[in-house]
This record gives structure tokens, C-alpha cells and sequence, in this order.
């Protein structure tokens, strides 16, 4: 009989942790899909992004600040960007080709509950020294006048849209500062030598053939003014079939400032010997920062 007794106990023992396990395992599963049903696992669900919204949204792009050499606009997301997603902007002449002494990039105000981004474009070309011909109403001046915005899933452009927007960049007549928010005081990218072209982090633009990494430094005055080099020469260029050089000389990287070999002065350290071609563009030789 005290067999058979303990027989039953040790038979309802293995019944009551048999349901309790399976109990448990209906409970997780529970938990499992409550989750999913509440979002909380993003990683694991697909992000689609509303293009149609987004293009009418870049439509109304809204002005935060702007100065002689600086642009600042907000957009206003329908949704926040997917990681996959970049979003660039350019600045665009009356023919629609980007300016190419105007860079720009994209700021993440992380204002909470707001999907605003902000687009900075500065320009830099300190004394105006550039190769392309001035374009708008004043001497000295460019003009802006299209604003470009370009959407990529990785390396893919799955929207472009093209906003029409007048403004004038480096004008004496329009005051260093107007309003701000403005660009940082320093930024960092890369400076194309063949015709001192700077390029932010972040533009859609990549330097070409030549150039430096750095940062350039402003004075709190809505101007840039010089370049601080953090790196060697980098990037590559063909090797000319015919050289012809115009002239030889130096580049000095702080402020772009060009030296000809017959000239007294000296070199102003961080610079680049080489020489100019027929079309005005820098070639260093050699390829090194002294």
C-alpha cells in the first residue's frame, strides 16, 4: 500500500512540472509576438519610406539662416530616415550645375518628437580667389539659384528633386551674418589642389585627383578663412600625355594663396610645390606637403 502511495506522488510530481513547463513555454511565445506586435524588435521589420511625401515636403524647404557665405535650411521629414538612407543636397547655378566653391551637408538637430533636419552650405574661397567666372548681378558674387536634394539607399538614388531657390553667395553688399543658425566654426573634408576646392563630410560630392583632408576654421564671422591639413597628399591623376607648364611655383594650403619660383618670398609652411597647366590647375611635384 505505502508503495503504491508514493508511486501516485512521484506520477502527480512529474504531471505538475510537465504543465508548468509547457505553460511557460505558451508564456514566452506570448511575449515573443507582444513584442513584435509593439515594435520593439525594429531590426527584425522592414522600414518603407513615403518618397511621395518626402518630395512634396523638400518642396517647402524652410530658411533658418543665412549670411554672405552661409546658407542654413530645414526640411521637414514626413518620418525619420531609415539608417539605409543618406540624403544630400547641392546648390545649383541658372544652368543647374553645382557650385562647386559651395559644399554642404546634413545636421541632425535630434529635436525631440521633431523629424527636422538642417542643411548647411557655406561657401570658401578666401579672398575669392577661384578659376570659374563670377555668375549674378554683383562683381564677385555667385549665384545660387536651385537647391538640389538627392535621396540614396546605399549606393542606389531612389530620389532626385530640384527646388528653385534665388541667393547670392559672397557678395560685399550683403552682411557676413544676417541671421543665424550658421555652419560650425570648424568643419572638416577634403581640399581639391588643382584649384582649391573644399569639399565638407558629407557632401554628395567626392574629391577628384589630387587633394588633402582637413578642416576648415571660421572666426565666429560667417566666414572661413583658412584650412588646417590633416593628412599627406592623397588620391591620384593621370599622368599628362604633354606637359606644359605654364608656370612653377608653390600652393599654400592655409589660405590658397599661389607663389611663383622667381619670386623673393618664401614659402609659408604647410605648401605644395608643383606647377600650373594652360587651364589654370595645380599639379604637385612633388607629391608631398613640405
Amino acid at each position: 500500500m505505502k508503495t503504491k502511495s508514493l508511486v501516485w506522488i512521484f506520477a502527480a510530481m512529474g504531471l505538475f512540472f510537465f504543465l508548468f513547463s509547457a505553460g511557460e513555454c505558451r508564456a514566452d511565445a506570448a511575449d515573443a509576438a507582444d513584442t513584435a506586435d509593439t515594435g520593439k524588435s525594429v531590426k527584425t521589420v522592414p522600414v518603407s519610406l513615403d518618397l511621395e511625401r518626402l518630395s512634396k515636403e523638400l518642396e517647402r524647404v524652410g530658411e533658418m539662416g543665412n549670411g554672405r557665405n552661409y546658407l542654413t535650411i530645414m526640411v521637414d521629414l514626413p518620418q525619420r530616415l531609415p539608417d539605409e538612407y543618406k540624403l544630400f543636397a547641392l546648390v545649383l547655378d541658372r544652368d543647374r550645375a553645382p557650385i562647386r566653391k559651395i559644399s554642404g551637408f546634413m545636421f541632425d538637430p535630434e529635436l525631440k518628437g521633431k523629424n527636422h533636419v538642417w542643411f548647411y552650405f557655406f561657401l570658401y574661397a578666401p579672398g575669392m580667389r577661384r578659376h570659374e567666372l563670377p555668375r549674378g548681378a554683383f562683381p564677385g558674387a555667385y549665384s545660387g539659384d536651385y537647391i538640389k536634394f538627392i535621396l540614396q539607399k546605399g549606393n542606389e538614388t531612389v530620389l532626385e528633386k530640384v527646388v528653385k531657390r534665388y541667393d547670392e553667395w559672397g557678395s560685399e553688399k550683403t552682411p557676413l551674418i544676417v541671421n543665424i543658425p550658421m555652419p560650425p566654426a570648424e568643419i572638416p573634408g577634403y581640399l581639391e589642389l588643382k584649384d582649391y576646392t573644399f569639399f565638407a563630410k558629407g557632401d554628395y560630392r567626392k574629391p577628384g585627383g589630387y587633394f588633402v583632408e582637413g578642416t576648415i576654421v571660421g572666426h565666429n564671422n560667417g566666414a572661413w578663412m583658412y584650412f588646417v591639413p590633416t593628412s599627406d597628399i592623397q588620391g591620384q591623376e593621370p599622368e599628362p600625355e604633354v606637359k606644359l607648364p605654364t608656370s612653377r611655383g608653390w600652393l599654400e594650403l592655409a589660405n590658397g594663396r599661389t607663389h611663383q619660383m622667381m619670386e623673393g618670398s618664401a614659402p609659408v609652411k604647410p605648401y605644395v610645390n608643383g606647377w600650373w597647366d594652360g587651364k589654370g590647375y595645380f599639379h604637385p611635384d612633388p607629391v608631398k606637403v613640405q
